[in-house]
């Protein structure tokens, strides 16, 4: 046998030796992360995964927060990777769907339209587990749009609804009915996606959730107009003027992180390069392997290899994520301060006292799945 055969024989042992080691990850990963979907909880229903509201300006404020908004992102992100996974797998994914998405009727508008909301609304569950503003209907939230996305892109809905929701979000948009008065200036006459449905909520700009509501018009092949042109272009804009880098909590209030926000707009631009997403690819690419450098988060690393990977570039390193590493790591935060006026919200953005934040250790993971189904797509 040639000296050239022998290592041809070699490189594909290495392959499929890799492959198969992966494979058997992904077989774990599913197991640990379906044992966090309940089954006989006192507190949360039937299909849901758990997660924690933590107030980081109160000593061991910890509370079990039953949000539909990770359990959403879980079984999404599942979905995205299934059909590319054994049959067993496969089945196994459909069946914690299935089991989640029965509770989504749950979290649907409270007067029965096609929107959603981030906690329960029949009755209303707000801020579960806190004898203070669970109390008071003032802090009940109106539903939103980053909620609303994220169940549409994992279950089914119809036409009609899609065609509705649609409407809502135009009618919602910045200029449709109010102007926004907390951005930079050069964007309050943009007529783009806002994050809340309702009238009495001001108009709230959140670059991920534009990009998470952008990709589900795409994705569904809604007919697009002004406002979806618009929203690319701040997009757009955002992106060449570093504001993600420099202003994380004003230009995404609901999540502040600049490895969150790459990640969001990363996922948008590999299934979407279309309206001008492909001039800013680049640049999205330089980004991440210039602030990967600067990090010493084992999660927000894990996000930025994730954001390579979707942009078909190899990852920097090689990651192992441990359970201790999810615990002072904060995916989602619900601003109490978002839709205020500048500078208000400028003063308040990084204020623990304003702040409330989030995290699950079943999406995060999920997040760990979805890089390994990644890497293994690469090699292939």
């Amino acid at each position: 046998m040639s000296f050239k055969l022998k290592c041809i024989l070699l490189l594909i042992f290495v392959g499929f030796t890799e492959a198969k080691s992966q494979t058997k990850e992904i077989d774990s990963l599913l197991k640990t992360i379906c044992s966090f979907q309940q089954a006989n909880s006192s507190f949360y229903n039937h299909g849901l995964f758990p997660s924690q509201r933590v107030y980081l300006k109160q000593k061991n404020y910890i509370r079990e927060d039953n949000n539909v908004f990770f359990t959403g992102l879980i079984v999404w992100t599942l979905q995205t990777y299934e059909s590319r996974l054994s049959l067993i797998n496969h089945k196994l994914i459909d069946s914690v769907s299935k089991e989640a998405t029965k509770n989504y009727s749950l979290y649907k508008n409270k007067n029965g339209g096609v929107t959603y909301n981030f906690w329960q609304t029949n009755p209303s569950q707000h801020f579960p587990n806190d004898s203070y503003f669970s109390k008071r209907k003032k802090y009940q939230l109106p539903d939103d749009l980053d909620d609303t996305a994220i169940l549409y892109h994992s279950t089914f809905h119809s036409d009609s609804a899609k065609i509705i929701l649609k409407h809502l979000i135009n009618e919602n948009a910045n200029r449709s009915k109010k102007t926004i008065h907390n951005t930079f200036r050069e964007f309050k006459h943009k007529p783009a996606y806002s994050t809340w449905f309702g009238d009495k909520m001001p108009v709230d700009f959140d670059i991920c959730v534009q990009a998470n509501a952008l990709l589900l018009v795409l994705n569904q092949k809604l007919a697009q107009d002004e406002t979806d042109i618009e929203t690319a272009h701040l997009i757009i804009e955002i992106v060449r003027k570093d504001y993600h880098l420099k202003y994380p909590q004003l230009i995404s209030p609901h999540y502040q992180n600049t490895a969150v926000i790459l990640y969001h707009l990363s996922r948008l631009i590999s299934i979407h390069p279309e309206l001008g997403f492909l001039g800013i690819k680049e640049k999205i690419i330089g980004d991440i392997q210039s602030h990967i450098l600067k990090q010493n988060s084992p999660m927000e690393i894990l996000l930025l290899e994730n954001s390579l990977l979707m942009l078909g570039n190899k990852p920097l390193s090689s990651i192992t994520i441990k359970d201790t590493d999810f615990q002072n790591f904060y995916f989602f935060v619900a601003n109490m301060t978002s839709t205020t006026i500048n500078p208000f919200k400028t003063w308040f953005s990084k204020c623990k006292s304003t702040n409330f934040y989030y995290k699950s250790e079943a999406y995060y993971w999920t997040l760990v799945f979805e890089n390994v189904c990644l890497r293994l797509e690469q090699k292939r």
